[in-house]
Protein backbone atom coordinates (compact mmCIF):
# COMPACT_ATOMS: atom_id res chain seq x y z
CA UNK A 1 0.00 0.00 0.00
CA UNK A 2 1.24 3.50 -1.01
CA UNK A 3 1.21 5.92 1.87
CA UNK A 4 2.81 8.87 0.16
CA UNK A 5 -0.50 10.49 -0.76
CA UNK A 6 -1.98 10.12 2.77
CA UNK A 7 -2.21 13.39 4.61
CA UNK A 8 -0.53 13.54 7.96
CA UNK A 9 -2.70 12.82 11.01
CA UNK A 10 -2.91 15.38 13.76
CA UNK A 11 -0.91 14.53 16.80
CA UNK A 12 -3.03 13.63 19.96
CA UNK A 13 -1.94 15.45 23.01
CA UNK A 14 -0.63 13.18 25.73
CA UNK A 15 -3.17 11.99 28.26
CA UNK A 16 -3.13 13.87 31.57
CA UNK A 17 -2.05 11.79 34.45
CA UNK A 18 -4.85 10.49 36.71
CA UNK A 19 -5.46 12.78 39.70
CA UNK A 20 -4.76 11.43 43.21
CA UNK A 21 -7.10 12.03 46.13
CA UNK A 22 -5.65 14.40 48.71
CA UNK A 23 -3.47 12.63 51.21
CA UNK A 24 -4.86 12.31 54.78
CA UNK A 25 -2.28 12.46 57.52
CA UNK A 26 -2.06 9.18 59.44
CA UNK A 27 -4.17 9.01 62.65
CA UNK A 28 -2.69 7.63 65.86
CA UNK A 29 -3.84 4.12 66.64
CA UNK A 30 -6.53 3.79 69.35
CA UNK A 31 -5.02 2.41 72.55
CA UNK A 32 -6.22 -1.09 73.46
CA UNK A 33 -9.12 -1.21 75.85
CA UNK A 34 -8.54 -2.69 79.29
CA UNK A 35 -10.74 -5.61 80.23
CA UNK A 36 -13.31 -4.85 82.95
CA UNK A 37 -11.95 -5.37 86.46
CA UNK A 38 -13.18 -5.21 90.01
CA UNK A 39 -13.28 -1.77 91.61
CA UNK A 40 -10.10 -0.87 93.37
CA UNK A 41 -7.70 1.97 93.93
CA UNK A 42 -6.52 3.80 90.83
CA UNK A 43 -2.81 3.98 90.04
CA UNK A 44 -2.78 7.71 90.77
CA UNK A 45 -4.12 7.01 94.30
CA UNK A 46 -7.34 9.01 93.82
CA UNK A 47 -9.61 6.05 94.49
CA UNK A 48 -12.49 4.71 92.42
CA UNK A 49 -14.96 7.03 90.75
CA UNK A 50 -18.30 6.80 92.55
CA UNK A 51 -20.96 4.80 90.75
CA UNK A 52 -23.79 6.77 89.25
CA UNK A 53 -27.18 6.20 87.79
CA UNK A 54 -28.63 2.67 87.78
CA UNK A 55 -25.42 1.16 89.15
CA UNK A 56 -25.60 3.35 92.27
CA UNK A 57 -29.26 2.47 92.84
CA UNK A 58 -28.46 -1.23 92.59
CA UNK A 59 -25.65 -0.95 95.16
CA UNK A 60 -27.88 0.97 97.59
CA UNK A 61 -30.66 -1.61 97.23
CA UNK A 62 -28.29 -4.46 98.10
CA UNK A 63 -26.93 -2.58 101.15
CA UNK A 64 -30.45 -1.87 102.48
CA UNK A 65 -31.39 -5.54 102.06
CA UNK A 66 -28.32 -6.68 104.05
CA UNK A 67 -29.08 -4.26 106.91
CA UNK A 68 -32.70 -5.44 107.11
CA UNK A 69 -31.59 -9.08 107.29
CA UNK A 70 -29.17 -8.32 110.16
CA UNK A 71 -31.80 -6.39 112.13
CA UNK A 72 -34.54 -8.99 111.68
CA UNK A 73 -32.33 -11.96 112.54
CA UNK A 74 -30.67 -10.27 115.53
CA UNK A 75 -27.19 -10.79 114.13
CA UNK A 76 -26.15 -7.17 114.31
CA UNK A 77 -23.06 -6.12 116.14
CA UNK A 78 -25.02 -4.77 119.14
CA UNK A 79 -27.07 -6.87 121.57
CA UNK A 80 -29.41 -5.54 124.21
CA UNK A 81 -29.87 -7.64 127.30
CA UNK A 82 -32.95 -6.59 129.24
CA UNK A 83 -31.87 -8.78 132.16
CA UNK A 84 -28.66 -6.79 132.73
CA UNK A 85 -28.81 -4.52 135.80
CA UNK A 86 -28.67 -0.78 135.57
CA UNK A 87 -25.57 -0.77 137.77
CA UNK A 88 -22.83 -3.32 137.54
CA UNK A 89 -19.63 -2.87 139.48
CA UNK A 90 -17.00 -5.20 140.81
CA UNK A 91 -18.17 -6.70 144.08
CA UNK A 92 -16.17 -6.77 147.31
CA UNK A 93 -13.49 -9.43 147.70
CA UNK A 94 -15.05 -12.88 147.94
CA UNK A 95 -18.43 -11.62 146.80
CA UNK A 96 -20.44 -12.36 143.68
CA UNK A 97 -19.89 -10.81 140.34
CA UNK A 98 -21.13 -11.03 136.76
CA UNK A 99 -24.26 -10.16 134.78
CA UNK A 100 -27.31 -9.59 137.00
CA UNK A 101 -25.30 -8.29 139.96
CA UNK A 102 -26.52 -4.99 141.43
CA UNK A 103 -24.56 -2.75 143.76
CA UNK A 104 -25.73 -1.40 147.12
CA UNK A 105 -24.87 1.72 149.12
CA UNK A 106 -26.28 2.95 152.45
CA UNK A 107 -25.22 5.20 155.32
CA UNK A 108 -23.38 3.64 158.22
CA UNK A 109 -25.50 2.10 160.98
CA UNK A 110 -24.98 0.40 164.31
CA UNK A 111 -27.17 -2.61 163.45
CA UNK A 112 -28.17 -4.45 160.27
CA UNK A 113 -31.35 -6.54 160.16
CA UNK A 114 -31.73 -9.29 157.54
CA UNK A 115 -34.59 -11.75 157.97
CA UNK A 116 -35.33 -14.90 155.96
CA UNK A 117 -32.35 -14.84 153.59
CA UNK A 118 -30.86 -17.80 151.77
CA UNK A 119 -27.80 -18.38 149.63
CA UNK A 120 -24.28 -17.09 150.23
CA UNK A 121 -23.84 -14.17 152.60
CA UNK A 122 -20.61 -12.44 153.53
CA UNK A 123 -20.36 -9.45 155.85
CA UNK A 124 -16.89 -7.95 156.29
CA UNK A 125 -15.99 -5.16 158.72
CA UNK A 126 -13.53 -2.59 157.40
CA UNK A 127 -11.92 -0.21 159.94
CA UNK A 128 -11.67 2.44 157.20
CA UNK A 129 -15.30 2.19 156.08
CA UNK A 130 -17.88 4.81 157.05
CA UNK A 131 -20.78 3.59 154.91
CA UNK A 132 -22.24 0.29 153.79
CA UNK A 133 -21.31 -0.96 150.33
CA UNK A 134 -21.87 -4.26 148.65
CA UNK A 135 -23.48 -6.27 145.91
CA UNK A 136 -26.35 -8.69 145.45
CA UNK A 137 -26.90 -11.33 142.77
CA UNK A 138 -30.30 -13.12 142.82
CA UNK A 139 -30.06 -16.89 142.53
CA UNK A 140 -32.87 -17.27 139.97
CA UNK A 141 -31.95 -14.28 137.84
CA UNK A 142 -35.30 -12.54 138.42
CA UNK A 143 -33.70 -9.10 138.48
CA UNK A 144 -34.33 -8.58 142.20
CA UNK A 145 -32.26 -5.92 143.93
CA UNK A 146 -31.29 -5.23 147.54
CA UNK A 147 -32.73 -2.22 149.34
CA UNK A 148 -32.64 -0.88 152.90
CA UNK A 149 -34.79 1.27 155.14
CA UNK A 150 -34.23 2.78 158.55
CA UNK A 151 -36.42 1.28 161.30
CA UNK A 152 -36.71 1.46 165.07
CA UNK A 153 -35.57 -1.76 166.71
CA UNK A 154 -37.62 -2.47 169.87
CA UNK A 155 -35.11 -5.05 171.12
CA UNK A 156 -32.30 -2.52 171.38
CA UNK A 157 -34.30 0.70 171.51
CA UNK A 158 -32.27 2.25 168.70
CA UNK A 159 -32.46 2.72 164.96
CA UNK A 160 -31.33 -0.04 162.60
CA UNK A 161 -31.04 -0.64 158.87
CA UNK A 162 -33.48 -3.30 157.69
CA UNK A 163 -32.43 -5.00 154.45
CA UNK A 164 -34.82 -6.61 151.99
CA UNK A 165 -35.17 -7.50 148.32
CA UNK A 166 -37.65 -6.47 145.63
CA UNK A 167 -38.16 -7.59 142.04
CA UNK A 168 -38.27 -5.34 139.00
CA UNK A 169 -41.90 -4.38 139.77
CA UNK A 170 -41.07 -3.31 143.32
CA UNK A 171 -42.74 -6.36 144.89
CA UNK A 172 -40.96 -7.66 148.01
CA UNK A 173 -39.35 -11.07 147.51
CA UNK A 174 -37.07 -13.17 149.74
CA UNK A 175 -33.37 -12.37 149.45
CA UNK A 176 -32.14 -15.57 147.80
CA UNK A 177 -28.74 -15.40 146.15
CA UNK A 178 -25.26 -14.04 146.73
CA UNK A 179 -24.94 -11.07 149.07
CA UNK A 180 -21.66 -9.38 150.00
CA UNK A 181 -21.45 -6.37 152.32
CA UNK A 182 -18.59 -4.25 153.61
CA UNK A 183 -19.46 -2.31 156.77
CA UNK A 184 -17.79 -0.14 159.44
CA UNK A 185 -16.16 -2.27 162.13
CA UNK A 186 -18.56 -1.18 164.90
CA UNK A 187 -21.56 -2.59 162.97
CA UNK A 188 -23.75 -5.27 164.51
CA UNK A 189 -25.88 -7.88 162.72
CA UNK A 190 -29.15 -9.73 163.32
CA UNK A 191 -29.57 -12.44 160.71
CA UNK A 192 -32.04 -15.25 160.11
CA UNK A 193 -30.93 -17.54 157.31
CA UNK A 194 -32.84 -20.58 156.05
CA UNK A 195 -30.13 -22.24 153.95
CA UNK A 196 -26.78 -21.62 152.37
CA UNK A 197 -23.47 -20.36 153.65
CA UNK A 198 -22.53 -17.37 155.83
CA UNK A 199 -19.15 -15.75 156.49
CA UNK A 200 -18.78 -12.97 159.09
CA UNK A 201 -15.43 -11.21 159.39
CA UNK A 202 -14.26 -8.73 162.02
CA UNK A 203 -17.63 -7.41 163.21
CA UNK A 204 -17.41 -5.35 166.40
CA UNK A 205 -21.10 -4.84 167.12
CA UNK A 206 -23.50 -7.31 168.72
CA UNK A 207 -24.25 -10.36 166.56
CA UNK A 208 -27.34 -12.60 166.55
CA UNK A 209 -27.57 -15.39 163.98
CA UNK A 210 -30.39 -17.95 163.57
CA UNK A 211 -29.17 -20.40 160.92
CA UNK A 212 -30.90 -23.52 159.56
CA UNK A 213 -29.11 -25.85 157.15
CA UNK A 214 -26.29 -23.33 156.95
CA UNK A 215 -22.51 -23.56 156.94
CA UNK A 216 -21.55 -20.69 159.25
CA UNK A 217 -18.03 -19.31 159.64
CA UNK A 218 -16.89 -16.34 161.71
CA UNK A 219 -13.41 -14.91 162.14
CA UNK A 220 -11.95 -12.02 164.10
CA UNK A 221 -15.24 -11.15 165.84
CA UNK A 222 -15.01 -8.49 168.56
CA UNK A 223 -18.66 -8.61 169.55
CA UNK A 224 -19.39 -8.05 173.22
CA UNK A 225 -22.65 -10.00 172.88
CA UNK A 226 -23.00 -12.90 170.46
CA UNK A 227 -25.95 -15.28 170.11
CA UNK A 228 -25.98 -18.23 167.71
CA UNK A 229 -28.73 -20.76 166.99
CA UNK A 230 -27.62 -23.50 164.60
CA UNK A 231 -30.01 -26.20 163.35
CA UNK A 232 -29.06 -29.01 160.97
CA UNK A 233 -25.87 -27.35 159.89
CA UNK A 234 -22.37 -26.54 161.05
CA UNK A 235 -20.52 -23.60 162.55
CA UNK A 236 -16.88 -22.66 163.04
CA UNK A 237 -16.76 -19.62 165.32
CA UNK A 238 -13.63 -17.60 166.00
CA UNK A 239 -13.27 -14.44 168.11
CA UNK A 240 -10.53 -11.82 168.26
CA UNK A 241 -11.81 -10.49 171.61
CA UNK A 242 -13.36 -12.37 174.52
CA UNK A 243 -17.16 -11.90 174.39
CA UNK A 244 -18.89 -10.75 177.55
CA UNK A 245 -21.91 -12.89 176.73
CA UNK A 246 -21.94 -15.85 174.33
CA UNK A 247 -25.14 -17.89 173.90
CA UNK A 248 -24.88 -20.96 171.72
CA UNK A 249 -27.87 -23.21 170.96
CA UNK A 250 -27.51 -26.07 168.52
CA UNK A 251 -29.74 -28.92 167.35
CA UNK A 252 -28.51 -31.74 165.12
CA UNK A 253 -25.48 -29.67 164.25
CA UNK A 254 -21.71 -29.64 164.61
CA UNK A 255 -20.17 -26.54 166.19
CA UNK A 256 -16.62 -25.52 167.08
CA UNK A 257 -15.87 -22.29 168.97
CA UNK A 258 -12.41 -20.75 169.41
CA UNK A 259 -12.31 -18.20 172.24
CA UNK A 260 -9.41 -15.90 173.12
CA UNK A 261 -7.74 -16.07 176.51
CA UNK A 262 -9.61 -14.30 179.30
CA UNK A 263 -7.76 -13.19 182.42
CA UNK A 264 -10.63 -14.29 184.67
CA UNK A 265 -11.71 -17.33 182.67
CA UNK A 266 -15.31 -18.00 181.64
CA UNK A 267 -18.47 -18.64 183.58
CA UNK A 268 -19.89 -21.68 181.76
CA UNK A 269 -23.36 -23.24 181.91
CA UNK A 270 -24.11 -26.31 179.78
CA UNK A 271 -27.29 -28.20 178.93
CA UNK A 272 -26.67 -31.22 176.71
CA UNK A 273 -29.11 -33.87 175.47
CA UNK A 274 -27.83 -36.77 173.36
CA UNK A 275 -24.84 -34.62 172.57
CA UNK A 276 -21.07 -34.78 172.51
CA UNK A 277 -19.30 -31.88 174.22
CA UNK A 278 -15.66 -30.99 174.68
CA UNK A 279 -14.97 -27.88 176.75
CA UNK A 280 -11.36 -26.75 177.09
CA UNK A 281 -11.68 -23.28 178.57
CA UNK A 282 -10.69 -22.09 182.06
CA UNK A 283 -13.85 -21.93 184.18
CA UNK A 284 -14.62 -19.33 186.79
CA UNK A 285 -18.20 -18.92 188.04
CA UNK A 286 -17.43 -15.33 189.03
CA UNK A 287 -16.04 -14.37 185.61
CA UNK A 288 -17.49 -11.41 183.76
CA UNK A 289 -17.38 -13.49 180.57
CA UNK A 290 -20.36 -15.82 180.37
CA UNK A 291 -20.91 -18.87 178.16
CA UNK A 292 -24.40 -20.40 177.90
CA UNK A 293 -24.34 -23.64 175.88
CA UNK A 294 -27.35 -25.78 174.91
CA UNK A 295 -26.85 -28.82 172.68
CA UNK A 296 -29.37 -31.40 171.44
CA UNK A 297 -28.33 -34.32 169.23
CA UNK A 298 -25.16 -32.66 168.09
CA UNK A 299 -21.51 -32.09 168.87
CA UNK A 300 -19.78 -29.09 170.41
CA UNK A 301 -16.13 -28.23 170.92
CA UNK A 302 -15.06 -25.08 172.77
CA UNK A 303 -11.37 -24.26 173.01
CA UNK A 304 -9.44 -21.31 174.43
CA UNK A 305 -6.75 -19.92 172.13
CA UNK A 306 -3.63 -18.30 173.60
Amino acid sequence: MDTSDTPPQPTRPPAAPASRPPEVPPQPAEPPREPPHAPGPRPDGRGVRAASGPALLAVLAVAVAVVLVLVLTGNGSRHHDDSAPAHHQPSPAGGPSGPGTSDFHAPGTGLILLDGASGRIQVTADPNAHTLTGSYHPADGNGATLHGRSVHDPATGRDALSLGCADGSGITVPCAGDLALTVPEHTGLRLRQTSGRTVLIGLGGDVTVDASSVQLTTSGLRSGNAHFTVTSGSADLSFAGAPRDLDLHETSASVTAHLPHSSDGYAVTTVATSASTQLAVPRNPASTHRLALAITSGSLTVAADG
